[in-house]
């Protein structure tokens, strides 16, 4: 398949990992090496904390099912998020949840920075 043609990743083919934080799991859909920008899917099982962090470049999110907390911001199935530079924010799930996330730059390869409250 060429570079320049669409992707279907189809849903019995995607590999699901531990994540990055407790209680999570994550399955990577695209990365375009050049420029660190990927795609992928991560569940929060009920409970699940992500800590208060920021996001050095933009993060583009949407809530595919589930609820969950964002600081005092409650997503709810259905809603999107975007977050740049310096904006910082804890996520907490009662319930559980699946996001749908596409960053500018590769978790994997840079780390995020914890922010003191």
């Amino acid at each position: 398949m060429s570079e320049d043609k669409h992707k279907i990743v189809r849903k019995e083919d995607m590999v699901w990992e531990y994540g990055m934080y407790d209680q999570t799991e994550m399955t990577y859909l695209w990365e375009d090496e050049e420029t660190g920008r990927v795609a992928f899917l991560v569940k929060l099982e009920p409970g699940a904390r992500i800590p208060f962090h920021d996001h050095p470049r933009r993060e583009i999110a949407f809530l595919v099912e589930g609820e969950v907390w964002l600081n005092d911001d409650l997503m709810k199935k259905g809603d999107f998020l975007t977050a740049i530079d310096q904006e910082a924010h804890d996520v907490y799930s009662e319930k559980g949840c699946t996001f749908f996330i596409y960053i500018d730059y590769n978790i994997q390869k840079h780390r995020f920075e914890k922010i003191e409250k």
